[in-house]
């Protein structure tokens, strides 16, 4: 991979301190198509489109303002017409790097994107993203919750009573729930009636080579067991054990529920604006 392509990421996104490894993997370059545009000889700016996904426009700060992002973003959408699809989206949901269009918090409030809408583009959705430091954290802020609840990893043998309750809160999680993946589970009875995933040492855009970052996410509970604390519960349980596996900070993926994380003192720091347009 270019060296200059993570040069103008960092540029443009400085809040994001990733190695030049992680952002190659998170990139993943070498499957997408990378459009970029010179100015004397220097790579100013540029996209990377995948199938009809474009998942990263930047211009370098000095270039900006002289239609170079407009023009990327046109030979973008000429990219995705070629492959024969008729739309093209913003991120991407199965993109690791960026899910949407990164949008200033006062747009995101109004759910606008002024760039992207000023071009033809219209709001599917959006969610933010969250972190927090393991240092900021304490089980003091766990709720309360029912005497018969019991938390911890899910054994292989219980795996098909997981997948079951997966399925009852959002079947478009499964493909989420490898057998590899590390699932911290709450049982009242013995029986599965929440769960989330919970990794250590994972590559985000938060990561660097200095921090153990650690990440939950898929947080659900099965309807009939909603509204008891279990489930803030448990991820203060999984935060507190991903925390005594020396993890640095905690990453919260694809969330809107700033306000119920924020009992537990995440914070959000990303903003996402998912758009498409119709190019035919």
């Amino acid at each position: 991979m270019d060296s200059r392509l993570y040069e103008l990421f960092l540029s443009c996104f400085p809040q994001f301190p990733v190695t030049e490894k992680t952002f190659e993997k998170l990139l993943d370059a070498e499957n997408c198509d990378i459009i970029t545009h010179c100015e004397n000889g220097v790579t100013a700016g540029y996209s990377a489109v995948k199938d009809n996904y474009i998942r990263l426009l930047c211009v370098g700060p000095e270039y900006q303002g002289k239609g170079i992002g407009t023009e990327l973003l046109r030979r973008s959408e000429e990219a995705v017409l070629s492959k024969g699809f008729d739309s093209v989206i913003l991120g991407g949901t199965d993109s690791e790097l960026f899910i949407g269009a990164v949008t200033p918090e006062e747009q995101w409030n109004d759910m606008r994107c002024f760039f992207f809408e000023d071009r033809g583009y219209t709001a599917s959705d959006g969610c933010i993203e969250m972190k927090m430091s393991t240092k900021d954290f304490s089980e003091n802020n766990t709720p309360e919750y029912p005497a018969d609840v019991t938390f911890g990893y899910c054994p292989k043998e219980k795996r098909d009573e997981l997948i079951k309750a997966v399925n009852e809160v959002d079947e478009n999680w499964l493909m989420y729930f490898r057998p590899d993946s590390n699932i911290f589970t709450a049982c009242q009875n013995g029986r599965i009636v929440g769960f989330c995933i919970a990794d250590t040492n994972v590559e985000t855009l938060i990561s660097d080579d200095k921090k153990n970052i650690g990440m939950i996410g898929c947080v659900g509970v099965i309807p009939e067991a909603r509204r008891k604390g279990i489930g803030l519960a448990m991820v203060s349980k999984a935060m507190s054990d991903i925390k005594s596996k020396g993890c640095d900070e905690v990453f919260i993926h694809y969330t809107h529920l700033d306000w119920w994380y924020g009992k537990l003192g995440f914070r959000t720091f990303l903003y996402y604006w998912f758009g498409r347009k119709s190019l035919k």
